[in-house]
């Protein structure tokens, strides 16, 4: 999930701006709900990148005894 970062932000930031900036368009409802779906998306990614970055740290530090 960590490798879609990036693809859900270019997502998320264009259905963004075509489904907010006021444009009356066939498909309008869709594109927001697809500017949600990704703006979702996106914030499980990087959720998923702090948690596994977290748990690769502590398996690389070795207990001092």
């Amino acid at each position: 999930m960590k490798n879609y970062t990036f693809h859900f932000l270019i997502v998320t930031i264009v259905t963004a701006l075509l489904g907010f900036t006021g444009l009356e368009f066939f498909g309008a409802t869709f594109v927001r709900l697809m500017c949600l779906f990704a703006g979702i998306g996106l914030m499980i990614s990087c959720l998923d990148a702090i948690i596994i970055s977290r748990k690769q740290r502590r398996a690389k530090k070795k207990p001092q005894l």
